[in-house]
């Protein structure tokens, strides 16, 4: 990850938005949505792959991941806004999108409001609303509590995380290890190499370090309704799936593939959540297509 730039830029209200990057001279411009609970870090760390697809790779951390300043009020759009002005900065008019898991919904919700910027959508392992009739009976059961809780509960949610926070931040070994123990097979697989795991564990430090608000405020975003509207039929939509998953699961991911009627889906059965990394390149590269 050394390879990796560590950037920020000072948005219109001053706050800053931290995000890690490869490539600038690259030609093929894409942005990467993290996961819930983690990171821009939790990236793979192969420079190599960007280089031999001539891409120049931006990930970015939402409100208090990583660097970017803790807010308590932001929105799945007010975050599609901050990377919009990043773009702008940064004079990039089209842009490959992928979203990983939360980040997928948070990719969505960009996708729909400048979709003139979208090259392509790449749903991997990806979210779909929480606070929707359209998909209360298909949302896995842990997400099902995170939406209750936070809609209802907050202040359980709230203590839930804070006390996660201190279990990493007093902790950090074991309660990677724990989480890592609790992961199906073929996640464990992928956890298990070195390599990745720093990547994982890092981008767990920079989720939580904000006393677990980050999280929190991140999940109360995730709880808000939305409206995804169908995209137009010249951005390419690919679905990812891990047959093993049980973070969202092959029925959100053919929720998906119902809303984004033209989309393509590789269903790979024999892969959990954690597919991205284990499929890093093939994704990177139908993401260009």
């Amino acid at each position: 990850m050394d390879d990796f730039n560590d950037s920020f830029i000072h948005l219109r209200d001053n706050r800053k938005l931290s995000f890690k990057s490869y490539g600038e001279k690259n030609e093929n411009k894409v942005i990467f949505f993290h996961g819930f609970g983690s990171s821009a870090s939790a990236i793979h760390p192969d420079i190599k792959i960007l280089d031999q697809n001539n891409i120049h790779l931006i990930a970015v951390n939402r409100p208090g991941y990583g660097d970017s300043t803790l807010i308590d009020n932001f929105t799945m759009e007010s975050v599609a806004d901050d990377i919009n002005e990043l773009l702008n900065f940064k004079g990039i008019e089209k842009v490959s999108v992928i979203g990983y898991s939360a980040g997928g919904l948070f990719s969505q919700v960009f996708a729909d409001k400048y979709l003139e910027k979208v090259i392509s959508l790449n749903l991997v392992s990806s979210a779909i609303p929480l606070n929707s009739k359209e998909t209360r009976k298909i949302l896995p059961t842990n997400w099902k509590m995170i939406s209750i809780m936070n809609r209802y509960l907050p202040f359980m949610s709230k203590a839930f995380f804070g006390k996660l926070s201190k279990e990493i931040t007093n902790n950090l070994e074991a309660t990677l290890q724990k989480s890592i123990s609790q992961m199906v097979e073929e996640d464990k697989r992928i956890a298990n190499d070195s390599n990745i795991q720093l990547v994982i564990t890092k981008g767990a430090v920079e989720a939580y370090h904000n006393k677990g608000y980050a999280v929190y405020y991140d999940a109360l975003a995730l709880c808000k309704k939305i409206t995804l509207n169908p995209l137009a039929s010249n951005i390419k939509v690919n679905i990812w799936q891990g047959g093993k998953d049980t973070v969202w699961t092959p029925s959100t991911s053919r929720y998906l593939q119902e809303k984004y009627t033209d989309s393509t889906i590789s269903f790979l059965e024999d892969e959990g959540h954690l597919l991205y990394l284990s499929q890093w390149e093939e994704i990177l590269k139908k993401s260009l297509c």
